[in-house]
Formats: structure tokens, C-alpha cells, sequence
């Protein structure tokens, strides 16, 4: 029997749309004229006469001074309009409310609009130069050609190379991508997760398809401990797969049934369902009939949140991916990939063959198509990201140069977690596509030589069930014989 405890939770509704109140607070006081503050210092949610304001949220790298900059004013001026800022803590996602030099007119002007679109559907975003970052890889990080790169970005033209970390590159983009978060690369908007009873970094991470480090990374404060979560706190996070709402509802536990049976019925993990129960269950194993469980089961989509469209496409900068000692290709027009994912392809394989010496070798399929594009009979394999890579198998099958299924008695369960692992541990990987089945075979063999619960939770769909969008490996029809990797842009 189930009872829903809670109605729908508003603070979920308004994830994707931070800082509500504030914009409400402003225009609230503007609409009484409660302008008391002097010209040249501005009450917060005010502006003083002949400026406008606008709400920042702060990005990954920024500083009360650069954003400053950006919108031609003085760090004391953006601290004037947020006198409970600390200079010192800014957190990526926070609001900030900016006094920013006001046009002739309440609205821009059109030659100011105009600066901000281009093409026929673009927007102007500004792409500040990470360590490592080419302009090949940028311009395919945000979908469009190192061309049109290039001609927003003079200094360039002569000397592509001529790149620095820390540099501001213009970049036009689609519309839809121009509303997504600056820190998440413009591919999806930043989401705030309300933390709920139960809830643990590890599982977060596996919610939204993302490894704990990028949490961490947005979220400074929980890099000292972080286990310091409270309900109803917030964590800001890019996801890779689609945000869902939660409700709370109540299991009542009939004859017979079992703790493992209520957390598969709900498609959580046993300790997830165990924290759940926030310390009030002592033994899981001793249930009784008409014991009552909390349970947070997933809702709809949150809004502004879904597919991200980057299966299609093509390959504007390829490369191919050589021969090589410790595995088999593909002929080479099956083999091209972006000069990062060939890279990262050699890194993961020399990394298991430096450790595997005397197995068979890998088998390294389908990547791209020299220029990218349609690959049928794949959906994906368009851009140069994605490579398919064949299980370590034993017995008979052990130098099959084909893709074979990995069955049980087939599988070497032990090189081919160490195979994945080295693909998982590149850092670079947005997901693996593992049948259900072989994910079963690989978290329990990792699981007994010790590989952390917490570790285990963040990378594995399973247990949770195959209908639950969870972790980096993921099942996916199609993928007995082999796993699919996509490499991030």
C-alpha cells in the first residue's frame, strides 16, 4: 500500500529557475519608488538614475572583480547592491544583483541587441580558454565549425595555436545552447538539487550521470567533508542525464516481503533505501508485516531539461586512429575520430596493456567516418566521440577477432573491468553503454577486490534496474558484445 506524504515540492518546481524572489523584491520596490538611495551608491535590489539592473549568476574561475569588469563598473559597486556578499566566498551559481550603465531607452537599444545575436538563430557567447583547450575542440564543444571561430576572433585568424588559458573567445552558438550555464560548457543549464533524507554525494553524482569531482567541483564547500549534507540544502550540478521531481511516499511491507525486494520494486539500491529511513530501521532483514518505509521515488521531468541533440552531426577536424600494438581496428574508413577521443582511445589501451601483459589483444571497433556524419547502422558515431570496444572474452573465443557475446563462462569478468576502467579512467568519459547483464558480472568483481561502495554507486547503473537512467554505465539494447563509450567534447 502506498500514501504519498508530501504535495508537490515548489522549491523542486523552481530548480531551474533560481533567484525568483529576488527579481519579484525588485520590481516590487521599483513599482512603489522607494529610490532613497543617493546616485552614486544603490540600496540593494536598487539602482541609482541612468542605470539598470541585471542579474548575474557566477561562473566557474570568476571574481567579484572580473565581473565587475564585465558589466563596466566597480567591485564597489557590485557590492553596494549586495551588502550581504562575502568577496571572499563566492559560490558558482550565485545571484548577483549588477547596477550596469542604462541606455537612452528602458529596453536595449537595437544596436546593442544586435551585438548579442548572429547567424539566423544564434546567439554571441563569451568562452573563457581552458588549459589544454584548441580551437578545434572549442568550436566542437559548442557545435559549430573552427571557421566561424575564427572570424569573431581576429587575433586568431593568422595563428589558430595562438590560444592562452584564461582568454575570452567569442563564440556564435544556437539559441537553445545560449540559455544553458556558462559553467556547464552552454550544453545544459545549471540545475540546483534539493537535498532529501538519505541523499549521499555518490548517489547525487549517479542521479545526474556526472562523477563526484564535478560536484565538488561546483559545490567548493563540500570539498572538505563531503558527507556534510543537509535536507533541503542545495547543490548546483550540469546534468548529463535529465533532472527528475521526488515525492516521499510510504511503503507499508506485506507478509513476506523483503528489504531487497522493496528497494528493487522502487529501483534504488538496498543502502540507498536503508538511508532512507534516516537511522529508525536497525535490522533490514528483520521486517515485519504493516512496518511502514519512506521511500523518495522519481516524478516528471524537471522543465528545460532534456535531450541534448549531440548524436547527429559531423566531423570537421578528424584523425586516424593508427594500428597499433595490443589491439585490432576497424578498416580504416570506419576508424576517424576528433584528435582528443583517438588520444584518449591509445591512453585507455596502453594503460591496460601496461598492466594485462599476455591476454588477447582489444578489439577496437567502429569510431566515425572520415568527415563524420550518418553511419548506419549506428544513431550515434556522427562527430568523432564515440568508439565501440569489444569485452575481453576467454576459452575458445579468447582471439575472436569479431564481436562476440560476452555470456556467462565467455566473459574474462576481471580484464574487462580493468579494460573499462582504464576508458573510465581517462576522466574524459560522458558514458558507457554495458549491458545489464555484464554490468551485474563487473560491479560484482569489483565490488569483491574492493572497489568502495561509494565508488561502485557512482559509476554503475546497477542494481537499480535497467529502466532507471543512473551512473556513468548504463545499459543500452545492443551491447552484450561490446561497450560503447562517448567521450566528452
Amino acid at each position: 500500500m502506498l500514501r504519498r506524504l508530501a504535495p508537490h515540492d515548489d522549491r523542486a518546481a523552481s530548480a531551474g529557475l533560481p533567484g525568483r524572489g529576488a527579481h519579484w523584491l525588485f520590481a516590487l520596490l521599483c513599482g512603489f519608488g522607494l529610490g532613497l538611495a543617493p546616485p552614486q551608491s544603490a540600496a540593494a535590489g536598487q539602482c541609482p538614475k541612468g542605470r539598470r539592473a541585471v542579474n548575474h549568476d557566477v561562473a566557474a574561475g570568476e571574481t567579484l572583480s572580473k565581473i565587475a569588469s564585465r558589466y563596466g563598473v566597480s567591485v564597489s559597486d557590485v557590492e553596494a547592491t549586495n551588502p550581504k556578499l562575502d568577496p571572499r566566498k563566492l559560490q558558482i551559481g550565485q545571484r548577483l544583483l549588477v547596477c550596469k550603465s542604462a541606455s537612452k531607452t528602458s529596453s536595449p537599444s537595437k544596436s546593442s541587441a544586435k551585438k548579442k545575436r548572429c547567424g539566423r538563430n544564434g546567439r554571441i557567447v563569451e568562452h573563457e580558454v581552458a588549459k589544454g583547450d584548441t580551437v578545434s575542440e572549442i568550436a566542437r564543444s559548442y557545435g559549430v565549425s573552427e571557421k566561424s571561430v575564427l572570424a569573431r576572433n581576429s587575433g586568431l585568424q593568422g595563428n589558430p595555436n595562438k590560444i592562452r588559458s584564461g582568454q575570452s573567445l567569442l563564440v556564435c552558438v544556437d539559441a537553445s545552447r545560449a540559455v544553458n550555464a556558462k559553467s556547464c560548457g552552454y550544453r545544459t543549464p545549471l540545475h540546483r538539487h534539493t537535498v532529501v533524507p538519505g541523499d549521499y554525494i555518490a548517489e547525487i553524482a549517479s542521479r545526474y550521470g556526472v562523477r563526484r569531482k564535478d560536484i565538488l567541483r561546483l559545490n567548493p564547500k563540500l570539498a572538505k567533508n563531503p558527507n556534510y549534507l543537509r535536507p533541503g540544502n542545495e547543490l548546483v550540478v550540469c546534468p548529463d542525464i535529465p533532472p527528475r521531481y521526488r515525492n516521499e511516499i510510504e511503503h507499508t511491507v506485506r507478509s513476506g516481503e523483503t528489504f531487497g525486494e522493496i528497494a528493487k520494486r522502487y529501483d534504488v539500491t538496498r543502502r540507498q533505501l536503508l538511508r532512507f529511513q534516516r537511522g529508525r530501521l536497525d535490522d533490514p532483514s528483520k521486517l515485519r508485516t504493516g512496518q511502514r518505509l519512506r521511500v523518495w521515488v522519481d516524478a516528471g521531468l524537471v522543465p528545460g531539461f532534456g535531450a541534448y541533440g549531440d548524436d547527429d552531426g559531423v566531423l570537421k577536424v578528424g584523425v586516424l586512429l593508427p594500428k597499433g600494438y595490443g589491439y585490432t581496428t576497424k578498416p580504416a574508413s570506419l576508424r576517424w575520430g576528433t584528435p582528443r577521443a583517438v588520444r584518449l582511445i591509445q591512453t585507455a589501451v596502453g594503460k591496460y596493456w601496461s598492466k594485462n601483459r599476455g591476454g588477447p589483444k582489444i578489439h577496437v571497433g567502429d569510431i566515425s567516418r572520415k568527415g563524420g556524419g550518418p553511419f548506419p547502422p549506428h544513431k550515434s558515431h556522427q562527430t568523432g566521440l564515440d568508439v565501440d570496444v569489444g569485452y575481453v572474452l576467454k576459452g575458445p573465443l579468447r582471439d575472436e577477432t569479431r564481436f562476440r557475446k560476452a555470456v556467462e563462462g565467455v566473459l574474462d569478468v576481471e580484464r574487462s573491468w580493468k579494460l573499462l576502467k582504464a576508458f573510465l579512467d581517462t576522466g574524459r568519459v560522458r558514458y558507457i553503454f554495458v549491458d545489464y547483464s555484464v554490468q551485474q558480472r563487473l560491479y560484482e568483481y569489483a565490488n569483491k577486490r574492493g572497489v568502495s561502495e561509494d565508488t561502485l554507486d557512482e559509476l554503475f547503473q546497477y542494481p537499480r534496474g535497467k529502466r532507471r537512467a543512473r551512473g556513468i554505465v548504463r545499459h543500452w539494447k545492443g551491447h552484450l558484445d561490446h561497450f560503447h563509450v562517448r567521450f566528452k567534447g
